[in-house]
């Protein structure tokens, strides 16, 4: 088992800023991922809001923090995290790969667009169901694919297969699209964008070999693959042995970043919070890094005096 001060788990935009910041106060410090570094910005086809960085994208600024990181001498660390133990005198991180002995937890595991909500999405993830135009939208190059959603992420996406694929019905439980009015404008000009509006999809149904088509409306629409952004799943889950306070699937924490649990921190879209955008997340997981640092200066100086 390694030892540790700070563990920072995920390696999105929240998690990278807490990284930043504690490099830079000299705190010893993991900063896990389990999957993709960056998170949801390798999925942000079009960043417009995020600020000294305009018609910009997410990769492109994950480029611009990877550099950052390398300059700090900042390594992300691979390993999918099972659970967290709370110890006497701090947690253990437990991993696929390995466990860390720490004394506080900064979590900034963001959120997951699988909703598992549509009847066949569960039996047809990876065989025509996907969560990532970028990853997966040239195995549907040329064919006509289904998207379920209503906001900047499923615009963003629709937008970019369009220009991949013949056709996008793009399924919409709304009556009305919800998301920024430059996506929204800029979306109503391609011409291979069917919308179907104020409408769930009933079920994805296919065959032995993948998706078939979408069932709306008592009547099947014939597509190869389909892209539901019709949710959000918190990744919080491997805090269930400590039971942190939430607001629905969301953590709830102060303005400190600080959960109810002393030691756990928490930054980022996992968080209960109005806005959840790039620059909220950043700014979460600075606030983050700087009390998960107070904590720990704050428990060493205690240890001196006793």
């Amino acid at each position: 088992m390694k030892k540790t001060d700070i563990v920072i788990i995920g390696s999105g935009i929240a998690g990278m800023s807490a990284a930043i910041y504690l490099k830079r106060s000299n705190t010893d410090f993991v900063m896990l991922e389990g999957n993709l570094a960056g998170g949801m910005l390798n999925q942000l086809k079009s960043v417009e809001n995020y600020p000294a960085m305009p018609n910009t994208t997410g990769p492109e600024i994950l480029i611009a923090l990877m550099d950052q990181l390398r300059f700090n001498n900042i390594e992300v660390t691979y390993g999918n995290v099972q659970t967290i133990l709370k110890q006497e005198d701090g947690f253990e991180v437990v991993t696929d790969i390995e466990s860390y002995e720490t004394k506080a937890v900064i979590v900034a595991t963001g959120v997951s667009a699988s909703s598992k909500s549509i009847p066949g999405e569960d039996k047809f993830a990876g065989q025509g169901v996907s969560y990532c135009a970028t990853c997966d939208g040239n195995f549907f190059k040329g064919a006509d694919i289904a998207l379920i959603g209503n906001n900047n992420i499923a615009i963003e996406e629709a937008i970019y297969l369009a220009n991949i694929v013949n056709k996008v019905y793009f399924v919409c439980p709304d009556e009305n699209l919800q998301g920024d009015l430059s996506l929204i404008e800029k979306i109503k000009q391609y011409q291979n964008i069917e919308f179907i509006l104020n409408t769930k999809v009933q079920e994805i149904v296919g065959d032995d070999f993948g998706v078939t088509g979408i069932k709306v409306n008592d009547k099947v629409i014939d597509v190869m693959g389909v892209f539901p952004y019709v949710g959000k799943k918190s990744t919080s889950q491997i805090l269930n042995n400590l039971k942190p306070d939430k607001q629905g699937i969301f953590l709830k924490v102060n303005e400190k970043m600080e959960t109810n649990i002393p030691g756990l921190f928490a930054a980022g879209d996992v968080v209960s919070k109005k806005l959840k955008q790039l620059v909220t997340a950043a700014g979460d997981g600075a606030a983050a890094a700087t009390s998960a640092d107070e904590y720990i200066k704050s428990l060493n100086s205690r240890e001196k005096k006793e």
